[in-house]
């Protein structure tokens, strides 16, 4: 029987490279937007590389009040000058990397736009690095399928849904996730891990963890082969 493979994550900023590769491992990908935020979580925030090692970029969300507000009801703080900071900092830590200018239009162009909502920030940047990428998977927005409640329950509706029979899963979906529902509607969990590729950064020994521009910057056309060669044993 063919192995038509679904996946869904919530919708990160600029995510890190493990959720690029999982991303390209399924034929229909579901970007989890009717679910509750959390703050200090990689939905609104990022890390790069800098001379002085790690540093996050955060998009300034509203949240006072709202602890139970869903990702897609996310309004970003329009006080807060973050574009331009963001912007500023990839420029000086990333100009002299060796593709930085093969990408920079997009993003000086994505930093100069008035966001309202964080969902379409984080989408609007990930199309850009999923055709950046040569990503063809097919991707969507939870909100748009109307899924049912329940962990389990909403994951075997998704998988109805797109019509897949096979769920790939991150290594934690083990802890939390009933394979007999799945199992009871023909559909088959798979559990995703990673193995962080080493490639060539600035500023010193390898770190990893960083967002995907990183390599991006870095790495440019060899970016999706650098990132697909890499072996899959660590989490994701």
């Amino acid at each position: 029987m063919y192995k038509s493979i679904y996946s869904a994550h919530q919708l990160h900023y600029l995510p890190w490279l493990a959720y690029f590769k999982k991303l390209a491992s399924a034929e229909q990908f579901v970007f989890a937007d009717d679910v509750q935020f959390k703050s200090h979580n990689y939905i609104n925030r990022t890390q790069i590389k800098t001379a002085r090692g790690k540093l996050w970029l955060t998009i300034p969300v509203l949240s006072k009040g709202k602890s139970e507000q869903l990702i897609k009801d996310v309004r970003i703080n329009p006080n807060v000058n973050w574009q331009r900071k963001h912007w500023k900092t990839l420029l000086v830590n990333y100009k002299t990397a060796p593709w930085f200018e093969k990408y920079a239009d997009f993003f000086d162009q994505f930093y100069q736009k008035e966001w309202r909502f964080l969902v379409d920030a984080n989408f609007a940047a990930i199309e850009f690095l999923l055709r950046a990428l040569d990503i063809k998977t097919a991707c969507f927005l939870s909100s748009d399928i109307q899924l049912k409640t329940g962990r389990t329950e909403r994951i075997v509706h998704m998988g109805k849904k797109l019509r897949c029979n096979t769920y790939l899963s991150g290594p934690s979906g083990s802890k939390y996730l009933d394979e007999n529902q799945f199992k009871d509607n023909g559909i088959t969990v798979e559990y995703f891990s990673f193995n962080h590729p080493e490639y060539k950064q600035q500023f010193g020994a390898f770190i990893p963890g960083m967002s995907i521009v990183d390599l991006l910057f870095n790495e440019g056309p060899n970016t999706a082969t650098t990132l697909f060669t890499g072996n899959q044993d660590q989490q994701a």
